[in-house]
C-alpha cells in the first residue's frame, strides 16, 4: 500500500478509534486527552505518504498511540507529581461538602422554577439558559420588553425569596 486512500481510512477510523482511544487512556489516564492524541495518530498516519513499507496499517497506528502517549507523558507540565508539588496549593477539584451544597441549591433553585408562574418562567428559562436579550424575548413570547424586565424581577425575586 504506497498510500492510504479516503474509504480505507475511513473503515480503519471507525474499527478502532474507541480501541485506540481506550489503549492511550489507559497509559496517561485521561480519556479527553487521550481523544486527542488518537485524532492526532490519525492525522500522522493520514499526513504519512509512503505507508508501502507498512504491512499492517492497525498496528502502526496504535504504534503512532503509544508514541504519542509516551511523549505526551515525556512533557514534565503534563505529569501529575508536578501539579502536586506546591502542596500550599488548594485541590482544585470540589469537595464533598461542596458538592452536597451546590446540590442542595439547584434543588431548591429547580423547585422554585417550577412553582413561578408560567409567564416568568418562559422568560426566565429564555433568558437564563437560553441566554436571549431582552428583544429577543419579547419577540418570541410577543410581549413588550417592558414586560420581559418585569416578568424577569419577578422571577429573581422569587428565586431569592426561596433560598
Amino acid at each position: 500500500m504506497s498510500s492510504l486512500d479516503s474509504p480505507s481510512f475511513t473503515k480503519l477510523y471507525k474499527q478502532y478509534r474507541l480501541r485506540l482511544i481506550s489503549r492511550i487512556n489507559r497509559l496517561i489516564g485521561c480519556r479527553e486527552t487521550a481523544s486527542d492524541l488518537a485524532q492526532e495518530a490519525y492525522m500522522r498516519l493520514l499526513d504519512n505518504r509512503d505507508l508501502s513499507n507498512v504491512l499492517n496499517l492497525s498496528a502502526y497506528l496504535f504504534q503512532i498511540g503509544h508514541n504519542l502517549a509516551v511523549d505526551y507523558q515525556r512533557d514534565p507540565l503534563n505529569k501529575i507529581e508536578y501539579l502536586l508539588l506546591d502542596e500550599a496549593q488548594p485541590c482544585p477539584l470540589p469537595q464533598l461538602q461542596e458538592i452536597v451544597s451546590l446540590r442542595q441549591q439547584c434543588s431548591i433553585l429547580i423547585d422554585a422554577i417550577a412553582t413561578m408562574p408560567q409567564g416568568c418562567r418562559d422568560v426566565f428559562l429564555l433568558r437564563k439558559i437560553d441566554g436571549l436579550s431582552y428583544r429577543e424575548i419579547s419577540i418570541r413570547l410577543n410581549i413588550s420588553e417592558k414586560t420581559v424586565q418585569r416578568r424577569l424581577v419577578q422571577a429573581m425575586l422569587h428565586c431569592h425569596r426561596s433560598v
